[in-house]
């Protein structure tokens, strides 16, 4: 059976390397040290139930969509690899190198724990699939078409070009989003600073002169004082609250609610279902090109599409085409799958060429989601800006109300 070590090494230029590799027993591991002509310093086997949470804490990362990498690093990753291959450099010596780049440090544990699993003679799917939460199943499926094949520096370019579209229209709906967030932020800090700390100030002196406050204006003065006094109470309870929420969410039922709200959320469930057409598309039009099979690259793409109601869609395809069906029939008597794509499917399996039409149709709805994300944005900004100075002001005639009618006794 073996075990992961912890391994602390020198080679022969002085240089000291810690790292982890998997051994059968201390000696099998001394032996791999040897091979590799690095000299031990330290060799301490890791602790077996401490590298099986590790591997359960991973797993259940995975599942709720962590990841400690981004699609640029992946992008990175996969260029430079397959730069490489090109230039004739083998998958090990591939791994040893960019197990050194500081730009994708984020990837540089697990390129480095692949490296020694190649070493020790695994395939480099296999090496990658060893690594909890290390890779995301796409590329491991991939790569491992690629090397039956023998076409893997194709496939690390044709992911570098999935990862940079993913990468690219994910960054577009962030830019567009960004400056409606910022101006929510900066409005509810300036409301509640102006709530809690410059309203009370004007209060005592409003008490002192022994003047009757309007409604309003006692109301914020009561709610600056409860907040005040209990905001202990208050973020407990906010944080009690968010912490249930996102541990009902995780669980099946709460899951498939969050999900289901996603799709009929007003305004944003046409955005959302375009988002995810999008993502779907892309991934399918990469996995049919590169050789995957049709069942295969729906599994797949299910796990990217990252939503539970969505996904039993996609099993009624894969259910389909088990039962010998084409996949565009269940597509387009489904009320998530828009009509659009359910129609380039058809086209696609009529025609022989479904890894084109998909790819056509996730650059269309990316264009699309960009768009709508860019109008939402331009149109939400001024909406924004009214309400905000609309609150602000209510907050100014609230402290300006009472001086006034001080003025008038004057």
């Amino acid at each position: 059976m073996s075990a992961q070590y912890r391994v602390k090494a020198k080679n022969w230029n002085g240089k000291t390397i810690n790292e982890k590799i998997t051994a059968n027993s201390r000696n099998h591991a001394l032996d791999l040290l040897n091979t590799r002509e690095l000299i031990p310093l330290a060799l301490k086997e890791q602790n077996i139930y401490r590298s099986k949470l590790q591997t359960i804490a991973f797993k259940i990362l995975n599942n709720i969509g962590y990841r400690p990498y981004s699609n640029r690093h992946l992008m990175i990753f996969c260029q430079q690899f397959a730069t490489m291959l090109k230039a004739g450099i083998s998958a090990l010596q591939c791994l040893s190198i960019l197990s050194r780049q500081k730009e994708i440090s984020m990837l540089q544990k697990n390129i480095r724990a692949a490296a020694l699993e190649v070493e020790q003679g695994s395939t480099l799917a296999a090496s990658m699939q060893m690594q909890p939460g290390g890779f995301p199943a796409i590329m491991i499926n991939m790569v491992e078409a690629g090397e039956t094949s023998g076409t893997i520096d194709l496939i690390m370019e044709k992911l570098a070009d999935h990862f940079e579209k993913q990468h690219d229209f994910t960054e577009k709906i962030r830019s567009a989003t960004l400056y409606p967030l910022l101006i929510i932020i900066v409005a509810v800090a300036v409301m509640l600073i102006m709530i809690i700390f410059v309203l009370p100030q004007f209060s005592q002196i409003f008490n002192t002169m022994g003047m009757d406050m309007p409604v309003y204006t006692r109301f914020l003065l009561q709610f600056a004082s409860l907040i005040r006094e209990y905001w202990l109470l208050f973020s407990g309870c906010l944080a009690i609250l968010i912490v249930a929420l996102s541990c009902f969410a995780k669980t099946k039922k709460g899951r498939r609610k969050v999900d289901l709200l996603r799709l009929h959320m007003p305004f944003f469930s046409k955005l959302y279902i375009q988002t995810i057409s999008a993502r779907f598309a892309r991934t399918m039009s990469t996995l049919l090109a590169s050789g995957i099979s049709l069942n295969s690259a729906l599994e797949l793409s299910d796990r990217v599409v990252d939503n539970s109601v969505f996904s039993q869609s996609i099993y009624k395809l894969i259910d389909a085409l088990n039962h010998g069906e084409n996949m565009s029939r269940p597509m387009l008597g489904d009320k998530y799958f828009p009509s659009l794509l359910a129609e380039m499917v058809r086209i696609g399996e009529e025609t022989g060429a479904l890894d084109h039409t998909m790819h056509r149709t996730a650059l269309f709805y990316e264009k699309e989601t960009a768009y709508v994300v860019d109008r939402l944005s331009s149109i939400l900004e001024p909406v924004l800006l009214i309400v905000v100075g609309l609150f602000i002001g209510l907050l100014v005639y609230s402290i300006l109300s009472p001086m006034y009618r001080v003025f008038e006794t004057i």
